[in-house]
């Protein structure tokens, strides 16, 4: 009863302060005419795509400086990031829709990364800095016709920064901040990053060089049950990332992107009851080192009625961990290519090929891959066709095959309509779609699986979903979304060896995804969100039912913005039936500009009323703390 207490009483606060406000001067939301990527992969007009596509602009990235990556995405309905607010070095559960991290893929300007070494294949969002980003892109729902495996619950399309057209500019950043937990608040310094941005543009030629440094300590991973404190656990992260690109002529541009990262976190683990196999956090001397290497080159050539585009990519990464001496190497290169023609302003059509080669060694003290006999590969044709209608109605469709080395080939598709209509001035979007999706094993899953299964098949999604998008007047949007998913093949474990095998069955989930923002004035926005997800209980795990986000920004002076953010997690359970409390968490975010924006800086409080709360079962989740940043335009 609290908790619909409290998520009623916040929506009727915000419809008072809509209609307070209701009577100031109009400034137009552009949120239905903005230009997106991600959900054809081509620049599209939101009104126009069949789905919620969610992004995350450069203003907005100005306006939160010492919010993270994963921070930003966690504002984003239906997404909830897992460890976020747990130590630095702690992993992350990416959960989309009550999906997994393996559920969910990730791109760097329109490039799908993953970590073949890893046994989830996934991302991890810690190795890419916010002060490289230009936007993010969040794409709900199956998408695996146009980006393949992983892309059953969402995509997450990072695009990095675009170069200056003067021949050097570039930024400074650096901030400092506390590291505490709720029961032990200290004003150390225990946090710090520091950035510089190099970018400009010469002749034909523009480029892009990030350099980024960041670290915590202070806490440590486990949360001691006694009166004895466990070591702190450090992490740090180093990271190198250059993007150059050379115009041939107005037509042909060829870039390369590569990046070099480094990682090493300390962490804790379990200790087992002997007699009831309960698991107690225990202080361990565990460290994991990282380093990833990426390189890729790309071309976009333009021609009169289209645009081709070609994405290379390797990738290579080296992991370890002590004192159990666990190693795991990766590496994957493929390609993708793809043409999109117009034949007029309503009808385009979309082909592409991608394949991926993938190959990986693993030494632990469950399983060993030795060097060779890790590998896999992929081939995979696919279309889309897209059409936009001058009377409002539009509808893309298509279809992927995926050819496997090691279980043969599977097949995807989708459909999505829309329809954009006026009422009365306003611009109102409705949508369905019905998409398919797979999830390709991982080179860890295929080789470890029980040997008496003849081949480890794909997991596949099949996703429903509608919903409408509308612009009220000049100052309000809303969007609402409702979505049912199944999953078959689920990947899982035999209970009995501890090896990979398909789970029988089908396992189903389903939610409600609303957002409203309003434009109170000049000075002031208001924005908040709300996602339901119901699925199986066991399969529940860290995934809240509820979740609910509101945000107000304020320019209290011209050159000084703020920003005050209420969050409200449900309880979850972890493994082992462990229950997690619900927790809210307010926030709060300020910076101030000087010499015509030149200089600036920025502070925030997290966690402002020291809320105490868990995450992960048995693991520390920080408490209130402050951080200080200065950010110079060079």
């Amino acid at each position: 009863m609290k908790k619909q207490f409290l998520i009623v009483s916040v929506l009727a606060c915000n419809f008072f302060s809509t209609n307070v406000f209701s009577q100031q001067e109009k400034e137009k939301i552009e949120s239905l005419n903005e230009v997106v990527v991600t959900a054809t992969k081509f620049e599209t007009n939101k009104k126009n795509v069949g789905k919620i596509v969610y992004k995350i602009t450069q203003e907005t990235i100005e306006n939160n400086q010492g919010k993270t990556v994963v921070d930003l995405l966690n504002d984003v309905p239906g997404v909830e990031i897992n460890g976020n607010f747990s130590t630095k070095g702690q992993n992350l559960g990416y959960y989309i829709r009550g999906g997994r991290n393996r559920q969910v893929a990730i791109l760097i300007d329109g490039v799908n990364v993953n970590d073949p070494s890893s046994f989830n294949g996934d991302f991890d969002l810690r190795q890419i800095d916010i002060n490289q980003i230009e936007s993010i892109e969040v794409l709900k729902g199956a998408s695996s016709t146009l980006y393949g495996s992983g892309a059953a619950t969402g995509v997450i399309n990072i695009i990095l920064k675009k170069s200056s057209k003067d021949s050097f500019a570039g930024t400074f950043t650096t901030s400092i901040g506390t590291n505490s937990s709720s029961e032990n608040n200290n004003f150390s310094g225990e946090e710090f990053s520091t950035n510089f941005n190099f970018n400009g543009t010469l002749g034909k030629v523009d480029y892009l060089l990030g350099l980024n440094a960041n670290g915590s300590s202070g806490l440590s991973a486990a949360e001691s049950t006694t009166n004895s404190a466990f070591e702190e656990d450090n992490f740090s992260r180093q990271n190198v990332l250059l993007k150059v690109n050379y115009a041939v002529n107005d037509k042909l541009k060829i870039g390369l992107l590569s990046s070099y990262d480094e990682f090493s976190t300390d962490f804790d683990g379990f200790d087992y009851d002997p007699v009831t196999f309960a698991s107690i956090p225990a202080d361990k001397d565990n460290n994991s080192t990282s380093v990833q290497k990426r390189v890729g080159v790309n071309a976009d050539y333009s021609y009169k009625n289209g645009e081709l585009k070609i994405r290379t990519f390797l990738t290579e990464i080296d992991r370890n961990e002590t004192p159990s001496n666990d190693f795991f190497y990766g590496e994957v290169y493929g390609f993708d290519v793809y043409n999109n023609y117009k034949f007029n302003d309503q009808f385009s059509f979309l082909v592409g090929f991608t394949s991926q080669f993938q190959d990986m060694i693993q030494r632990t003290s469950y399983s060993t891959i030795e060097e060779g006999s890790g590998k896999q590969h992929f081939y995979d044709p696919y279309v889309s066709v897209n059409y936009f209608s001058e009377a409002g109605f539009n509808i893309s469709a298509g279809t992927r095959l995926n050819i496997h080395s090691e279980y043969g080939n599977n097949f995807v598709f989708d459909v999505n309509p829309s329809y954009n209509f006026k009422i009365a001035e306003n611009d109102i979007k409705v949508f369905a779609s019905y998409s398919t999706a797979f999830i390709a094993p991982t080179l860890s899953e295929i080789f470890t699986k029980l040997p008496t299964l003849d081949e480890l098949l794909p997991e596949e999604d099949v996703t429903i979903e509608g919903g409408f998008d509308v612009a009220l007047g000049n100052k309000i949007s809303l969007s609402v979304t409702y979505f049912y998913r199944e999953e078959t093949n689920k990947i899982g474990y035999d209970p009995a060896t501890y090896q990979t095998i398909n789970d029988l069955g089908t396992f189903s989930a389903k939610g409600l995804e609303t957002e409203i923002s309003y434009k109170a004035s000049q000075k002031l926005n208001l924005l908040a969100n709300y996602t339901y997800i119901d699925r199986d209980e066991n399969l529940l795990l860290k995934i809240p039912q509820n979740k609910f986000f509101i945000k107000a920004d304020y320019n209290l002076f011209p050159q000084t913005f703020t920003s005050l953010s209420y969050r409200f997690v449900d309880e979850t359970k972890d493994f082992g039936n462990v229950d997690l409390a619900s927790y809210s968490l307010v926030d709060f975010f300020i910076n101030h500009s000087l010499l015509e924006n030149k200089v600036t800086f920025y502070g925030s409080v997290t966690n402002i009323f020291n809320e105490d709360f868990q995450e992960i079962a048995g693991f520390t989740t920080r408490g209130r703390n402050y951080n200080l940043g200065l950010k110079i335009n060079l």
